[in-house]
């Protein structure tokens, strides 16, 4: 099937059960899904297993991957998050297993030297490319096409093909080079295109096509375990972006509005007087901490971000958060400063400075839960985050509710398809609670506006997502230093 596209293929087996055309899909794929496999894990057996993963994954997603996805990305993500799902099981094998492998199998010289050292970073490096930079280097380089049929692939003319083709090269050798692997944009290319695709077994095709063709059935309990862990992942990482694109909105859409409103139990103040008796509280503080957690929801999806919050005057900070995503794995990140620079590390990457707080924060917000952007923006009344600041417009008081043990005031508003809940407390005028729901038009309008700045397009319908982002354990005016704040090595 030659000039069958890959998309009509995939549309025949997930409509008419076509088993030839899952089959030329598995043939198509199988080396670039089995080398990326392999390079993670360096032994045989264990990318064959991987592989028959990422193809029953395939087969389950047939029905929801969008007509212009390119297969080639969408399997190469699915193949690495796969492979570190299986890294961090029971079965874990380090890099230095594939690198002995390679160097045994492989004659030295310049280029061979070159790709054992790009080799165990390749994947990572790829996957922090943009999906568009992504799919051109997987396209050209991976699997060998012209710059011709990449254009094609990404509805562009040659010459912008072989811009973004040179731009993503030069993305990568960034990448390499503050990992320590020196190199020029000609020898990644060359190293990548030799090496990077090896040909599956023979047997390897066969087995994955007649497992995977059924989503599974008959696969391993390991296999199978495997395959709902990278799927758990693939789920929280939708969540996550949308998560982020939702902040996005929110911060995109200003410091809520509030109105002049009676308040409940026979207190009289105003919405405005409430809320200037929060500001205030906050600016008389020296320091503020507090732990909580962010629940966001969407399609049935949930993620639960929990978090600690450290600050001080005049600009000392330290934000910490924690995501787990399955049995085994968390995202972790910290956001901080000392007093000596604004630095922040996201997962296992090495720490990476900020060019100030406001930068530092707003890095760290979309993947923290919020918990980066409320109570720092608050605290130190910045342009963004700030939930008490704005105009007095149109947020309504509603009856007064408790957070835990806490009696609170209770005010709702919405801007621009956001709806806005915040809970102040009676006693402290300090926040407790935020919810916010983001509408699926606004979703949908973020997801449009985030896809043209960065070229992303997630697989994800737009929907609406609520999150509510809870603040506990609150302790004011305690004594700090700096050293309270500085990352422990």
């Amino acid at each position: 099937m030659p000039d069958v596209s890959d998309m009509e293929l995939l549309r025949n087996y997930d409509r008419q059960g076509s088993e030839a055309a899952f089959a030329e899909l598995v043939q198509r794929h199988i080396n670039l899904v089995y080398s990326v496999a392999f390079r993670h894990v360096g032994i045989a057996a264990h990318a064959e297993e991987i592989a028959q993963a990422v193809f029953i994954i395939f087969a389950r997603k047939a029905a929801s991957l969008r007509p212009d996805t390119i297969l080639e990305g969408w399997l190469h993500e699915t193949t690495r998050l796969t492979s570190l799902s299986f890294l961090r099981g029971e079965r874990r094998r380090q890099f230095r297993e594939q690198e002995a492998y390679m160097q045994s199998t492989l004659q030295e010289s310049a280029e061979v030297s070159a790709w054992n050292q790009l080799a165990p970073l390749l994947d990572e490096a790829v996957s922090r490319l943009g999906k568009t930079d992504r799919d051109a280097v997987i396209l050209r380089f991976f699997k060998d096409k012209s710059l011709r049929e990449v254009a094609a692939a990404l509805r562009v003319n040659e010459a912008a093909a072989q811009r973004r083709v040179l731009r993503a090269l030069e993305k990568l050798r960034k990448f390499f080079t503050i990992r320590g692997v020196s190199s020029t944009t000609a020898i990644i290319a060359g190293a990548v295109s030799t090496n990077s695709v090896q040909a599956a077994p023979v047997a390897v095709a066969k087995s994955v096509t007649a497992v995977a063709i059924v989503k599974g059935s008959i696969a391993t309990v390991s296999t199978l375990t495997l395959v709902k862990g990278t799927m758990k992942t693939m789920s929280w990482l939708k969540l996550k972006f949308a998560l982020g694109v939702s902040v996005a909105v929110l911060l995109a859409g200003g410091a809520a509005t509030v109105a002049i409103s009676q308040t409940n139990g026979g207190d009289k103040s105003t919405t405005a007087e409430i809320f200037k008796k929060a500001q205030d509280a906050y600016a008389s503080l020296s320091s503020y901490s507090d732990e909580g957690k962010t629940v966001a929801t969407l399609n049935g999806m949930t993620l639960t971000t929990t978090f600690t919050i450290k600050l001080a005057r005049p600009s000392l900070y330290r934000i910490e958060w924690e995501q787990p995503v399955n049995e085994s794995y968390a995202n972790k990140g910290v956001v901080w400063s000392a007093g000596d620079g604004d630095y922040i590390i996201l997962g296992n990457r090495p720490a990476r400075k900020e060019a100030n707080k406001e930068s530092a924060l707003s890095s760290a917000t979309g993947v923290s839960g919020s918990a980066a952007a409320t109570i720092p923006g608050t605290f130190f009344r910045m342009n963004w985050g700030n939930q008490l600041g704005g105009s007095t417009a149109n947020e309504k008081q509603q009856a007064d509710e408790k957070v835990g043990d806490v009696d609170c005031y209770v005010f709702t508003g919405e801007l621009k398809g956001r709806t806005r809940t915040l809970w102040i407390g009676k006693k402290d005028f300090l926040i407790h609670q935020v919810r916010t729901v983001t509408s699926a038009e606004a979703m949908k309008a973020a997801l449009e506006q985030a896809a043209k700045v960065s070229g992303v397009r997630p697989q994800l319908a737009p929907q609406g997502i609520t999150s509510t982002e809870t603040h506990v354990n609150i302790v004011v005016n305690k004594q700090f230093s700096p050293s309270d704040f500085q990352q422990v090595q």
